[in-house]
């Protein structure tokens, strides 16, 4: 099937989708249990904290806030990247990250996922970003290996070039804000500079039930 291009139109080709979104605001009760109503141990390969428990959305305290979070996963799947409807996408493990001072997380991707995300409880502005990173298999306008100058973002009226040149992508976001990816996508945590505030994050990971594959090819995920 071929896609209508108009002539001067440039289009992002083969890009990878990523969505910022938000959830309606948790309850005090939900973000102290999520914050410090848990048990925490230190992360592997980064310098922060986990919860003990990787399904701490699977709690009845904090139901509502998978529910939420699931609706804009499908929202995100179906609406948007228009996913055949007969699939069936859900949360298989979920667990939260606490940052405090001089913490962070080295660039990293989330293994057996389909779409992974990260729900914001606290404001990040002042603590670290999230930073998204271009696959290195994958070029720009030039090869990596020829260094040709760009304006930077700020300098220029043409936003949209920054979609064909960067090399990643940083994110501030707000608390109950929601950053979705496919789960291949590598990225980070900048380290958390500041004394007072501690950053916490809800992560998590998603699979899919049902028949996927042609005729030849068939699996039957339950």
């Amino acid at each position: 099937m071929s896609i209508p291009i108009t002539d001067n139109q440039v289009v992002p080709l083969f890009a990878v989708p990523l969505c910022k979104t938000r959830i309606d605001p948790c309850t005090k009760e939900e973000i102290d249990y999520l914050t410090t109503g848990i048990d925490y141990k230190e992360r592997l390969h980064s310098i922060a904290w986990n919860s003990v428990d990787n399904y701490i959305l699977d709690d009845p305290k904090v139901a509502d806030v998978k529910r939420k979070v699931m609706d804009q996963v499908n929202e995100f799947l179906f609406g948007y990247l228009d996913v055949d409807p007969k699939h069936e996408f859900y949360m298989t493990t979920s667990w939260m990250n606490r940052y405090q001072k001089n913490h962070y997380a080295q660039m990293h991707y989330h293994s057996n996922s389909l779409i992974s995300g990260v729900l914001y409880l606290t404001d990040c502005e002042e603590t670290a970003d999230i930073v998204i990173h271009k696959d290195k298999s994958n070029t720009n306008i030039f090869t990596d290996t020829v260094n040709i100058d760009h304006k930077d973002f700020f300098d220029t009226d043409n936003k949209r070039s920054y979609l064909y040149h960067q090399r990643e992508m940083r994110l501030s976001p707000k608390p109950f804000e929601l950053i979705l990816f496919p789960s291949m996508t590598n990225h980070s945590v900048d380290v958390n500079v500041q004394t007072e505030k501690t950053r916490y994050t809800l992560a998590f990971n998603t699979w899919v039930r049902g028949t996927i594959g042609d005729s030849t090819s068939t699996l039957v995920l339950k």
